[in-house]
């Protein structure tokens, strides 16, 4: 006997590539979707554009994405091996999806969700009740200065990490002042060899981190000087020299390009880039209108040094706030949703496999929280965790839509 389906009133928060896809399944399995985005669809990929994936195509699109762009007449000969840039993306896959006949008047751009919360339960109320589960979500929507509320059945939240970044001071925190000035700071991989060259040019730059953002900002950098021979490099990390770990055979070349170049240029063996090994910052200064005196802390040994432009490449966290009054279990380390970081560490303190292409979802139960039907999918799922790949995301949507709506259906 055939279940009928019980239509959901589903809200989707962030029109990113997660976000779009979970809404393309689930306007396909018949719900009632609604898009909301509080810039422009892809506004995180757009940011870094000029940034190629470390993955091929295949690992960036889904059956069904593919099936509707091919209906509507787009193509989708993206070559197995090609590793598109994000403007690529964005062009080819992302945006055409976004305006495909399933997702016409699904998305709204440049609408702010301000928050989430049970229609008439508070967020003490009803613990571990099924009666709240009954209430429906209430969100808080803000466009072009109006607010109002709207409801739904589900909630996913599918707005990344990108626009919350990570503080520069002891601990997390931010230095003295930081809040002050961060918006002379560059928070992602500016586009160092385009539209943004004349900004580093013949600059004294500091590049902060220890990630793959950071080695992707320096080798662009590094490229610069080559023909602007004044340009000055620094790059300080708290790790020890050579902390990129080596993946034998990797099936990924550009992780691997990044490898060898970071654990050289850590190791002061790039020309060029002088490397600040375990190192701290411990305050910034504003010299100048457009220079910063720093002063760190390199092997507990205070050092201080001028430069015309920082680069913080140290990482994202999630936004809580948006949920602050919902009943939303998270890592105390993470602050992930807990039951999917405490997957995500076992595995790590197991001594699983660091390469990101061997992680899978982990299965629908740890997309579930004590708020039922409230679900966060994509890089916000991993809280501060930075080896979300997006097969990992479209995963989860198989997970999500196969298990636990099949749950509520019964």
């Amino acid at each position: 006997m055939t279940t009928q389906l019980i239509i959901k009133k589903i809200a989707i928060i962030g029109a990113g590539p997660i976000g779009i896809e979970a809404a393309l399944r689930a306007t396909h399995l018949g719900h009632d979707v609604t898009v909301f985005e509080r810039h422009h669809i892809g506004a995180h990929v757009t940011r870094w554009s000029h940034v190629t994936f470390f993955s091929p195509w295949p690992l960036n699109t889904t059956t069904l994405g593919l099936s509707t762009l091919t209906q509507s007449n787009q193509p989708t000969d993206f070559p197995a091996d090609q590793y598109p840039t994000g403007r690529q993306y964005l062009d080819q896959y992302l945006l055409p999806l976004s305006q495909s006949p399933p997702l016409i008047n699904k998305i709204h751009e440049h609408t702010n969700v301000l928050g989430i919360s049970r229609k008439h339960a508070l967020k003490g109320d009803l613990i571990g009740q099924p009666e709240r589960a009954a209430q429906p979500f209430v969100l808080l929507i803000e466009k072009n200065g109006h607010q109002q509320y709207t409801e739904a059945d589900i909630v996913i939240d599918a707005t990344g990490t990108f626009s919350n970044a990570s503080f520069l001071g002891a601990g997390g925190l931010p230095l003295p002042g930081e809040r002050a000035f961060t918006d002379k700071i560059e928070h992602h991989i500016p586009d160092i060899l385009g539209k943004e060259r004349d900004e580093y040019a013949n600059k004294r730059v500091l590049v902060i981190g220890q990630g793959f953002s950071a080695a992707t900002t320096l080798e662009a950098l590094h490229e610069l000087k080559q023909y602007e021979r004044a340009t000055q490099i620094s790059w300080l990390f708290r790790s020890p020299p050579a902390s990129f770990e080596v993946i034998p055979d990797d099936p990924l070349p550009q992780r691997e390009r990044l490898t060898t170049f970071a654990n050289l240029a850590s190791q002061g063996k790039t020309e060029g880039i002088t490397a600040l090994a375990n190192s701290s910052i411990t305050n910034i200064h504003c010299s100048g209108e457009n220079s910063f005196q720093i002063e760190i802390l390199r092997n507990n040994h205070p050092q201080s040094f001028e430069v015309d432009k920082i680069i913080s490449n140290i990482g994202y966290k999630p936004d809580t706030e948006l949920y602050r009054e919902l009943q939303i279990h998270l890592c105390y380390a993470t602050e992930g949703p807990m039951k999917l970081a405490a997957t995500l560490l076992a595995s790590a303190a197991a001594g699983s496999s660091s390469d990101c292409l061997q992680q899978t979802s982990a299965g629908a139960d740890v997309l579930r929280s004590p708020e039922a039907n409230f679900f966060i999918l994509g890089m916000k799922s991993y809280g501060r965790g930075s080896s979300f790949l997006l097969k990992v995301g479209f995963e989860q949507i198989d997970d999500l839509f196969a298990d636990i709506l099949n749950d509520s259906n019964e």
